[in-house]
């Protein structure tokens, strides 16, 4: 007597739905040629560019409050305004807490 036994393995696919951005530049971000950045960041502009997946020349960052350990900022990404926030050393999305379990 002999036994077969099938082992089935199931992997989760996930899919990631990509939001449609105008390609009309947001008034927050139609700047003078001239503008200047508030700051020089380059760990916050390198972790824009990764973040959404562009080039660092397409990133400028328009505005900046720093605290003792924090920040807010406002980067202008392809003429789209996205809030980063840093706490300590970590910076992330606006709205979004790595730190937080689901």
């Amino acid at each position: 007597m002999s036994i077969t036994l099938k082992v089935i393995i199931h992997t989760p696919v996930l899919f990631f739905a990509q939001e449609e951005k105008s390609k009309e530049t947001a008034k927050e971000c139609d700047l003078p040629k001239d503008f200047k950045e508030p700051i020089k960041n380059n760990r916050l502009k390198k972790f824009v560019v990764i973040d959404n997946g562009v080039e660092e020349k397409e990133v400028i960052i328009i505005r900046a409050q720093n605290g003792f350990g924090s920040g807010i900022y406002t980067a202008c990404v392809k003429g789209q305004p996205i809030k980063y926030q840093k706490m300590d050393t970590v910076f992330m999305r606006e709205g979004n807490n790595p730190f937080k379990s689901n």
